[in-house]
């Protein structure tokens, strides 16, 4: 079990970085150079976008918000990939054994750094939304939830609360994790729902809700198995 969990989180991890790296790249266009692949996608599927006429003037309304604000988008982006690639370092006892000082300083470092991705996000999902008011809400939640739990975090270890700072810090982990897995889902959903006529816009809102249950799902369900065993460790 422990392998498919750390296979899953390298997998989440490489595709968060490379998203970032995608986006860093093309901070103006990126959404609309992958389109084509999209469309292979739907055909190789055997379906047709009933939404093929409006389809430009959306990916002009996704990609324009980025272009507009490069530095809110790359404070986003760099950050938020930064927390996802060592994060889980965080999480493994062989390095706090070896060098608890290091744990400690990238702590401080990673923290700082995944708040101010995740407030840069609010200005794209709250003031400037592309799933309208069902996407603000979620990003207020979870981002919010994801602040709380770095705090909750950051609080318990002062306190020298090493469960409670363990267990706070996963679930702000797997709020992280959770954008890279509305990507991995993003295009089954659409390649099942669009050709049916849910809207693109409706579709997202449907993934990136899904992305967030799932692994707030996930994440509780790993906390309370690796409580019940007592781990003194913290292991991931």
């Amino acid at each position: 079990m422990l392998r498919v969990l750390r296979f899953a989180v390298a997998l989440l991890v490489l595709v968060g970085a490379a998203a970032a790296v995608g986006r860093t790249v093309f901070p103006a266009d990126m959404i609309t150079r992958a389109e084509p692949v999209r469309q292979w996608v739907l055909q190789a599927w055997g379906s047709t976008d009933p939404f093929a006429s409006t389809r430009a003037a959306e990916l002009a309304f996704v990609d324009g918000r980025f272009a507009e604000h490069p530095v809110l988008t790359r404070a986003h982006v760099l950050f938020g990939a930064a927390f996802l690639l060592f994060a889980p370092l965080q999480f493994s006892a062989s390095i706090r054994a070896r060098n608890i000082r290091l744990h400690r300083w990238s702590g401080r470092v990673l923290l700082p750094l995944a708040a101010m991705s995740v407030i840069a996000s609010f200005y794209f999902g709250l003031l400037v939304p592309y799933g309208g008011l069902a996407e603000a809400i979620g990003i207020g939640l979870f981002g919010g939830l994801f602040l709380v739990s770095v705090a909750r975090g950051f609080v318990a270890i002062r306190r020298n609360q090493v469960a409670i700072h363990r267990e706070w810090m996963i679930r702000a982990f797997a709020i992280a994790l959770s954008i890279s897995t509305v990507r991995l889902l993003g295009g089954p959903f659409d390649a099942v729902l669009t050709p049916t006529g849910v809207p693109a816009r409706v579709v997202f809102v449907i993934t990136i809700w899904t992305g967030w249950i799932m692994m707030m799902g996930a994440a509780e369900v790993w906390i309370r198995h690796t409580r019940l065993r007592a781990n003194p460790a913290g292991n991931l």
